[in-house]
């Protein structure tokens, strides 16, 4: 009888529980909201081809804290237009990765145009039909205005090559292109060789491109000319096109183009929120010095008497360490185990020490260039001369360069691997920034970082400034305090290099620059990093997993990685979100983007809420 009770009291109160759940308003499921990523687009066909081009993408997108995803062209095109904008605002169309596409591969894009999205066309996509021959005109022509492709009516001609030339300094500067690396008329160059010749595509007008889209040119041989860089306005969306391979060129040794391009149409174009790959989104320079040889002896005194070392600025010093230069047993070398012992110690005051070469400098250089030394005999000597300096200056050596700059890939960065160095200096991708270089279309390592020199024009040292380019003091110096203001302003890495011999030769372009970098890091403009603190902090960023999630009044960025979080930087674009409340942290901002960056307390997991405008 009591159990009945029980049950019936029970089933009473539950039953009023149901009737007021019931009379009580409905609370909405709280919103999921959707993950900011960019598109790459590719073709199953034309993917098995070329799919280091595709990797190459990853790679700087990775190392430019991009949250992306690749997508076959038949799955974009089973989502509608306006559903995909919603969480991806651009797309890439890169280079040999999307010849063909599907028929109404132009519509849909239209239609993501029209809904606000926004593409980048690189070289080839939609060029060739599903049997694989050559279409009349590009499916993306109407749209871009302009037919990137005349196989049918021009055979092997429609392909060639040319220099690419900016409009203008304006134009130039927009698209990231270093000053140093351009010569006559805002033409990008290369070291000693003058203006870089690039695949090109001949175009085709079919109809007068508006006034002001067109922001480089191709030159080919005899002086014709074709666009290169064209960025306008279509319906709601903007359509960057580039008439350049860039995924090809990345994967061939030069990084700049497709480094360059991505960053000024993801970052400035579209402002996408991003990671930065520099500790707390302070771009900043390497000073790079090679010492190899007895003639420093004079020069290194000198150097600190003139304080080009300096406390505060802390550069990275590398000594080719044994007794000999050219060849073994013409006591030319720097000997630093030995007379130029003294001298290793007061430089490892000044900087972060590395390795110059193996052991003798242009004794180790021609032993590789003659195919006497492969990737064992590189990696003996390399130890050997590391040891050497370690012995004498203290501590791990975890960076390198090779002496004229001879550095056989994968070989040599295999090596490097193997001795546990993180970083080294390279004549590949001029001018550009610290990245896991590629090189015969494949990415060599994960775990090295390659520090590209950073030339004006032909030049790379101030001996060669001086003795092949005859530059004034007032030019160099131009160009080195441009240097600072183009890695402040880009919030980006590039190392500047030379020989503590050739100080003479610009003294006082040097003095102003050390004066402006030192200046420049006390205003928290800009930081002067050993390629070891730059390579380390990109190869954490690198293991860092990031999501942008944005629901209908607010962004919620996720970070995440395994060792920690400090001094990363994630960059809001004001244009959509407004200024976050970031206590007890570090705030930066300027006219596109608030940066926010987490203090040191070794946290491995992060949520940040950012207000919607």
């Amino acid at each position: 009888m009591r159990n009945k009770l029980i049950a019936g009291v029970v089933a009473a109160t539950l039953g009023l529980i149901a009737l007021l759940t019931a009379m009580m308003p409905v609370q909405a499921a709280p919103e999921a909201g959707k993950e900011i990523k960019v598109l790459l687009v590719y073709s199953a066909d034309s993917l098995k081809k070329s799919e280091y081009v595709m990797n190459a993408y990853e790679s700087v997108l990775q190392e430019e804290g991009v949250s992306y995803r690749i997508v076959d062209v038949t799955e974009l095109l089973a989502n509608k237009p306006v559903d995909v904008v919603n969480a991806s605002p651009a797309i890439i169309f890169p280079d040999a990765v999307l010849q063909t596409v599907p028929a109404r591969f132009g519509e849909w894009t239209r239609s993501f145009l029209e809904s606000g999205g926004n593409i980048a066309i690189v070289y080839d996509p939609g060029i060739k039909d599903n049997n694989g021959f050559y279409l009349k005109q590009a499916v993306l022509t109407d749209i871009l205005g302009l037919n990137y492709i005349n196989y049918v009516s021009q055979g092997t001609a429609a392909y060639t090559t040319g220099s690419i030339q900016f409009v203008s300094q304006q134009a130039l500067d927009f698209f990231q292109i270093p000053r140093g690396k351009a010569i006559n008329q805002f033409t990008i160059s290369g070291y000693q060789v003058g203006a870089l010749q690039y695949p090109i595509a001949r175009t085709e007008g079919k109809e007068k491109l508006p006034e002001g889209t067109i922001f480089a040119n191709a030159v080919i041989k005899g002086g014709e000319t074709t666009p290169a860089i064209v960025l306008r306005d279509f319906a709601k969306g903007k359509i960057l096109y580039v008439n350049m391979p860039l995924g090809h060129i990345k994967a061939s040794e030069d990084d700049l183009p497709l480094r360059a391009f991505m960053r000024t149409f993801l970052f400035d174009v579209v402002q996408l929120p991003h990671v930065l790959n520099v500790a707390r989104g302070l771009g900043g320079v390497v000073i790079n010095w090679h010492v190899d040889s007895v003639v420093e002896y004079d020069t290194l005194p000198v150097m600190k008497k003139m304080r080009f070392l300096r406390k505060g600025i802390n550069a990275s010093i590398h000594i080719t360490a044994g007794p000999d230069f050219i060849k073994i047993g013409d006591n030319e070398g720097f000997d630093a185990c030995g007379m130029g012992k003294p001298l290793t110690r007061m430089l490892a005051e000044y900087g972060t020490m590395g390795s110059h070469g193996g052991w003798a400098h242009n004794w180790f250089a021609d032993m590789i260039r003659s195919g006497a030394f492969k990737e064992k005999e590189i990696q003996e000597y390399m130890d050997k001369n590391s040891k050497c300096i370690e012995s004498v200056a203290g501590g791990k050596i975890k960076e390198y360069s090779a002496p004229v700059g001879v550095h056989p890939q994968p070989d040599a960065t295999n090596a490097l691997q193997n001795l546990g160095i993180v970083a080294y200096y390279y004549t590949g991708d001029m001018g550009s920034a610290p990245n896991r270089a590629f090189s015969g279309g494949k990415k060599i390592t994960d775990k090295v970082i390659a520090f590209p020199v950073y030339p004006y024009e032909k030049s790379a040292s101030f001996y060669e400034m001086h003795a092949l380019a005859k530059k004034t003091d007032a030019e160099v110096e131009t160009w080195l305090l441009d240097s600072l203001d183009y890695v402040s302003r880009h919030r980006t890495i590039r190392l500047v290099y030379s020989h503590p011999r050739d100080i003479g030769y610009y003294q006082t372009a040097i003095t102003k620059f050390f004066d402006q970098a030192e200046l420049m890091q006390e205003q928290k403009k800009l930081r002067v990093q050993s390629m070891t603190e730059v390579a380390t902090f990109l190869l954490r960023v690198l293991k860092t997993t990031t999501a942008f999630t944005e629901s209908s009044s607010q962004l919620t960025v996720s970070l995440k990685n395994p060792e920690n979080l400090n001094d990363i930087t994630v960059a809001i674009p004001k244009v959509r979100y407004g200024k976050p409340v970031w206590e007890a942290q570090y705030l930066q901002e300027d006219d596109r983007y608030y940066y926010l960056t987490i203090g040191g307390g070794n946290e491995i997991e992060k949520t940040i809420a950012v207000p919607r405008r």
